[in-house]
């Protein structure tokens, strides 16, 4: 199974380091990943750059124009060039655990899509990270938050797979078969902005009959401490077309992945 990791960015390369140093220390290495990259500045090219050198697979960069948030867009860009039968997205403001990558595999299934554990770090431990450039993480670790979600206990997670199923998923830790993602045409376009985007995209494969897999205890990430972005305040117009979505039945959006392929 060709597995491709998308892993969506802007503007911060230092945490995109971290991010992409705990690619290479996976114990499964991807196929492939795919950098979003909503119109970061030239500096977060060059560590790109820097990473293609010593990293243990494929890099693509998939960049377009600063010209506000356009999340939705440049992730249906990076979709379209993946080549994996499967496909990893999370942001670029996270660390991976060693098992990140195999967790969402071995438990990829047929008529599934998966959302994994997420723990935090909290900025005293961020500027300890920043400042060697490396990291060791781990639940005992000073700094990081919400330890129950970065305990990784396998066998328990069979009994969480059909847990929290009404709970509204975000893209910063889900996995979903590439065919299941062109069904439904990606991320809805129509979504301007901050917010709803990576909401509405997993109800939307509900709808088609994919049915959402908790791994809880499994494919765990560390999400990167950083203050609320600006763009968050006014969602009201993305909320409008998420529940007219739902009202609708949405299932294949009118604008998304087709417009690359």
């Amino acid at each position: 199974m060709k597995v491709s990791l998308v892993i969506s960015t802007y503007n911060w390369k230092e945490a995109l380091g971290l991010c992409l140093l705990s690619v290479t220390r996976q114990t499964v290495i991807p196929t492939e990943v795919i950098i979003a990259d909503d119109g970061s500045r030239s500096d977060t090219k060059l560590l790109i750059e820097e990473f293609k050198n010593h990293f243990p697979c494929p890099i693509k960069h998939v960049w377009h124009e600063d010209n506000g948030w356009r999340k939705c867009i440049i992730m249906n860009k990076a979709f379209a060039v993946c080549e994996g039968d499967y496909i990893i997205e999370i942001d670029g403001d996270i660390i991976m655990h060693s098992h990140f990558i195999e967790d969402h595999v071995t438990e990829a299934t047929p008529g599934c899509f998966l959302v994994g554990s997420r723990g935090k770090i909290n900025e005293k431990l961020l500027k300890r990270l920043l400042q060697r450039q490396d990291y060791q993480l781990s639940i005992f670790t000073q700094g990081v938050c919400r330890k129950l979600n970065v305990l990784r206990l396998p066998w328990l997670t069979p009994l969480f797979f059909f847990y929290k199923q009404n709970q509204k998923e975000r893209g910063c830790n889900i996995s979903f078969w590439k065919q299941d993602l062109l069904n439904v045409n990606g991320y809805d376009e129509r979504f301007l902005g901050y917010g709803y985007e990576d909401i509405d995209l997993p109800a939307r494969l509900r709808r088609l009959g994919i049915k959402k897999r908790f791994i809880k205890f499994k494919a765990i990430e560390y999400h990167i401490h950083h203050k609320a972005a600006s763009t968050k305040k006014d969602m009201s117009a993305n909320e409008k077309i998420f529940e007219e979505n739902n009202r609708n039945g949405v299932i294949k959006c009118p604008e998304g992945i087709d417009q690359y392929l």
